[in-house]
């Protein structure tokens, strides 16, 4: 045998480690949204199937931001979508701000439900499909009572026939009294309860900024939204609902820590992602300080001294010291974990796309883009788990 140097076998042991790693990274897919759509939401099941929610203009109306929401799934063996099934019952005007974009949710009995913002109305709208999700009912207000100051979209959130809407309202010249409100549904969606306040007026909460909502058991519902504490403490706050399956006895907030944290006078404009990956577990992506920031969420009943995150943490640097905005996050079944961003972003401009993957064991597996790509104006990007462990990123 041939009597190589140490340093010459290490190296080959590197390069093939090297290049396994490489194989067995997850395919990342991305594509722009279909039909010529624009600000896209992706939802998984609980069975893996991939839905696509997104706003595409009327075509005789091509100057004008007029036009409707439209669903779709996704096919991942043919890498298409299946034909569109429109959503809402009345063309309305596509909201230029990321923080107004409509929320989509996929209950246990296969319904997609979906909450969409008037600004003009101040009106939340709703719409569920058939359980073959092959049509969408007429659309409904559902919100009547706490219509003051709603300045941005609000969520829906699904787990088995319960369905969760939430938003913020309040009087916008006084945002660090504003208030989170919820209405509950237990039948899928067919009716609603009263519409209940549960976040703590202390806090505030900032008028021009979106939410993330998910149910976290059948027990507790997770909001996580940013606060207005004095009119500058515009935290990320994880807001726990509990007993959403009954009667809802309180709230309680998780700990404020450092990477949640921003002072600032004026409204981000920011909005936030909850995912849930196939192993059950949530991350939450949002932003703090211009930066996109990933954070595991502990179910109700976790051993605190579980495998769990140690807080917040950055996805990455910009590509130039922009902003980063508008995250999503997926994570798959290995437990890889994809975020996605937008940077050098304006209210109109959707600017470029930015993303990085992060391995098994949660550090970055350096995956770059093969070329630019602008995110098309008024829009922002999505991101998914597919069965197998590749991801899909639509922008």
């Amino acid at each position: 045998m041939r009597n190589w140097p140490k340093s010459f076998l290490t190296s080959i042991i590197f390069l093939i480690l090297a290049f396994a790693s490489m194989a067995q990274a997850a395919e990342i897919r991305v594509l722009p949204t279909p039909d010529g759509g624009l600000q896209p939401r992706l939802s998984v099941d609980s069975q893996g199937q991939v839905h696509l929610l997104y706003f595409k203009k009327r075509l005789n109306t091509p100057a004008a931001r007029e036009g409707n929401l439209y669903y779709r799934q996704y096919d991942p063996v043919s890498g298409q979508f299946g034909l569109p099934v429109r959503v809402s019952s009345q063309a309305f005007a596509m909201q230029t701000f990321s923080i107004a974009r409509a929320s989509m949710a996929v209950g246990g009995d296969g319904r997609i439900h979906v909450l969409w913002y008037l600004p003009r109305q101040s009106e939340f709208l709703y719409s569920r499909s058939n359980t073959e999700r092959s049509r969408f009912e007429s659309q409904r207000s559902l919100v009547s009572e706490n219509v003051e100051g709603i300045d941005a979209g609000g969520e829906v959130a699904a787990l088995g026939e319960q369905v969760a809407i939430v938003w913020g309202a309040g009087d916008l010249s006084r945002e660090d009294e504003r208030t989170m409100f919820t209405r509950l549904s237990h039948d899928s969606g067919a009716s609603f309860g009263p519409e209940l306040m549960v976040s703590d007026p202390a806090l505030g909460a900032c008028a021009c900024c979106s939410m993330a909502a998910e149910y976290m058991d059948e027990q507790d519902l997770l909001i996580a939204y940013r606060s207005a504490i004095d009119g500058i403490g515009r935290h990320m706050q994880l807001l726990t609902v509990h007993d959403v399956d009954s009667e809802v006895s309180a709230s309680s907030y998780g700990e404020v820590q450092p990477g949640q944290r921003w002072e600032a006078s004026y409204c981000p404009l920011s909005t936030n992602d909850i995912s849930i990956a196939p192993d059950g577990q949530r991350w939450l992506a949002f932003e703090t300080e211009s930066r996109i920031m990933q954070m595991r969420l502990q179910a109700s009943g976790e051993d605190s001294d579980a495998d769990l995150s140690d807080g917040p943490s950055p996805a990455a640097d910009p590509f130039t010291e922009t902003r980063q905005k508008n995250p999503a996050i997926a994570v798959n079944e290995h437990r890889e974990r994809l975020l996605v961003w937008g940077e050098t972003i304006s209210h109109a401009r959707g600017g470029r796309l930015n993303l990085r993957l992060f391995d098994t064991g949660g550090e970055d597996a350096g995956y770059l883009l093969p070329r630019e790509i602008t995110i098309p104006d008024y829009s922002f990007p999505a991101a998914a788990q597919l069965p197998g462990g590749g991801f899909l990123v639509l922008y």
